[in-house]
């Protein structure tokens, strides 16, 4: 009797541990189920937007890496348009024509950094503020070459497209820093 009792008891816990709790999600480990006042909840821990954020600033790093800018260009939404931090706004014409200029200075990447902070949904768009930190070897107007470091905080505003997430807007720009040649540099 004693050992029916006891295969008896293994099956039960065995079974038992087999049994996913009612907080997991069965099947898929990027959910979470949770109850509140007797509700399942189920959670996406699967983070979508930041994914398809992350994937927009991994083609948008390739093309000035590869300094394209009709693809660099192709990224941001037809309205696309940046505020600065003297009130002025940048138009998208404003951005293409600045970007190609900048491109033709640049000599090599020596690496491109973003952290992107908290995700803000609403409606089709998402902002995060973005932490930039560039260096690049980078020739000068007068024809010298400089080692440039430039660090910047703002906000990017993303739409969602039906080709995916596309840069909408910048703004609050600030905490800007840049070095040339690792010693601060102010523009004349």
């Amino acid at each position: 009797m004693t050992l029916d009792r006891s295969v008896v008891a293994a099956g039960a816990l065995a079974l038992t541990l087999a049994l996913p709790l009612p907080t997991q999600a069965a099947a898929d480990p990027e959910t979470k189920v949770k109850e509140k006042g007797g509700t399942k909840v189920v959670i996406d821990k699967s983070k979508p937007v930041r994914k398809a954020i992350e994937a927009w600033y991994a083609l948008n790093t390739a093309a000035f890496e590869a300094k394209d800018a009709d693809a660099i260009m192709a990224l941001r939404t037809d309205d696309f348009h940046t505020l600065t931090p003297d009130g002025r706004t940048n138009t998208r014409a404003d951005m293409d024509a600045r970007t190609r200029t900048f491109l033709e200075r640049i000599e090599r990447w020596i690496s491109q950094e973003f952290v992107i902070g908290t995700i803000e949904l609403d409606g089709d768009l998402a902002s995060a503020d973005v932490n930039q930190r560039t260096v690049r070897m980078q020739r000068f107007p007068d024809g010298s070459t400089h080692k440039v470091e430039s660090a910047v905080v703002q906000r990017e505003t993303w739409r969602q497209t039906a080709e995916g997430f596309k840069l909408y807007r910048v703004d609050n720009i600030r905490d800007g820093e840049l070095l040339v040649d690792d010693e601060p540099y102010s523009r004349p």
